[in-house]
């Protein structure tokens, strides 16, 4: 059995979700947390722009 899987003898790890091998590879590999930091930085301003364009379509009455 794998390592991750366990856990899902015991009754207080059932519905906990275990990260598997790759999952935590993945969150600890600097070249991929820059990626996604890159990413998420040139995202953010396109949806906060979306939202603001928006916001002047919608009338709302006060």
């Amino acid at each position: 059995m794998i390592e991750e899987e366990l856990n899902f003898a015991d009754p207080q790890f059932q519905t906990a979700m275990i990260p598997g091998k790759f999952q935590r590879c993945m969150r600890h590999c600097i070249p991929w947390q820059f990626i996604r930091l890159v990413f998420f930085s040139f995202r953010s301003p396109g949806i906060i722009m979306i939202n603001l364009r928006n916001e002047k379509d919608i009338d709302v009455e006060r």
